[in-house]
């Protein structure tokens, strides 16, 4: 009996660890004598996803489809198939042992036949199916074996550039290493200048520092120098402020004696001019009356001529109304002149035109009367005719028919006199 086999599929998109845990998990399940890859070596991915598993045979032998439906349990499993062929031939051999078990067990020649010829139809259908599942089988495996050469040609351009990718890498990666020890050198150069130019800063400002050493070593001695002309300074300044004291506390007691002399002799003349003041002050006070008089009377006149300038002010105002009043009212007067004119113009051309119409009218009227009396006339003509008529035919024998003739008759100038109307 032949080994039963199940082909699976992995999921795409899977790493290649993944891959083989899944293959190994396949191996690991109970019924599953061995499972791999179909080209584990191939560069074609759909190739490297394609596995199978060889079940145990013998008579523990597992279901192939429960074993398929596990298969297809596990986590990245994409499909899990039985070799149709396989099954078939399976049901070929169960077949052949149920034949020999008949023949074995079978007392009729008869009826055996009967059962060798059924089971040899049921044998031969089933070789038919057998035989067309195989072709069907080869030309799968054809078109896959096709497939799979059209993946390997594909590989190998693919391979082809990827050979290229990598001499271009390579050729990079030596531009690289080139661009790299350039940069070495050059990294060891700048380091190179950079100490240069620290040695030459540390010299620069060991330099400096001397330099302000000896500048703050000769403020200071300025300085020290400068204080000490300070103080000799300050010290004669000293005297000379005592000196100037001493002296001005001479003239100013000087001066308070000379002041206090001057401030007897300046009450005397306080006094005098105190008595002088009161008099000016009377003399002040009736100047300051004249003084109200005067301003009094320079208010009222200044008063009055304020009122003289409001009233001239307000007769500017309105004479300034009168003449703006007299221009408007002269202004409407003209207006109304004119349209008085204009109204009298109009109403005399609607009195002539009334007239006019009124005179149309009347002739009109007269036209009418004359035409209403000419009716009028032809009318009694007529009447006197018809009338004339009557009386003849009533004379006349046949008035059967003259009235008719009559009747006619008078018709006739009625519808000439309608028509003349």
């Amino acid at each position: 009996m032949p080994q039963p086999v199940i082909a699976f599929t992995i999921a795409p998109g899977l790493p290649r660890e993944a891959e083989d845990a899944i293959v190994t998990a396949v191996g690991y399940i109970d019924g599953v004598e061995a499972a791999r890859r179909i080209a584990p070596e191939s560069r074609v991915g759909e190739i490297q996803r394609i596995g199978i598993a060889f079940l145990t045979s013998g008579p523990n032998a597992p279901n192939p489809e429960a074993m398929a439906s596990a298969i297809r349990a596990l986590p990245g499993v994409e499909s899990a198939t039985l070799d149709r062929a396989e099954q078939l031939a399976a049901a070929l051999r169960e077949a052949a042992e149920a034949l020999a078990e008949a023949l074995a067990t079978a007392a009729d020649p008869d009826e055996v036949v009967a059962q060798i010829q059924a089971q040899e139809q049921d044998a031969d259908d089933a070789k038919q199916a057998a035989d067309s599942l195989a072709v069907r089988e080869k030309n799968a495996r054809l078109e896959a074996e096709t497939r799979v050469g059209q993946a390997r040609q594909a590989a190998d351009e693919m391979a082809g550039q990827a050979q290229a990718a990598q001499a271009d890498a390579a050729a990079a990666r030596a531009d690289a290493a080139a661009a790299r020890t350039e940069l070495r050198d050059r990294i060891i150069e700048h380091d190179q200048a950079r100490q240069a130019i620290r040695q030459e800063a540390d010299q620069a400002i060991s330099q400096a520092r001397t330099a302000a050493a000896e500048a703050i070593r000769r403020a200071e001695a300025d300085a020290d120098a400068a204080v000490s002309a300070a103080e000799t300074r300050i010290a004669e300044t000293e005297r000379q402020a005592q000196e100037l004291a001493s002296q001005a506390r001479a003239d100013a007691e000087a001066l308070v004696r000379a002041a206090e002399a001057d401030r007897d002799q300046a009450r005397g003349q306080a006094e005098q001019h105190r008595q002088a003041a009161e008099n000016a002050d009377q003399r002040a006070t009736a100047a300051e009356a004249r003084a109200e008089h005067a301003h009094a009377e320079t208010a009222r006149a200044w008063e009055l001529e304020q009122l003289r300038a409001d009233a001239e002010r307000e007769r500017d105002d309105v004479l300034a109304r009168l003449n703006d009043a007299a221009s408007r009212l002269a202004e409407v007067t003209r207006a109304n002149v004119a349209e008085l004119e204009q109204l009298r113009t109009d109403a005399a051309r609607e009195r002539d035109e009334l007239r006019a119409a009124m005179e149309s009218r009347a002739q009109v009227l007269e036209e009418s009367r004359g035409e209403l009396r000419a009716r009028a006339e032809r009318a009694e003509r007529d009447l006197d005719s018809a009338r004339a008529e009557l009386a003849q035919a009533r004379q006349e024998p046949g008035a059967a028919e003259t009235p008719a003739a009559g009747r006619s008759r008078r018709g006739a100038p009625r519808g000439s006199a309608s028509r003349e109307g």
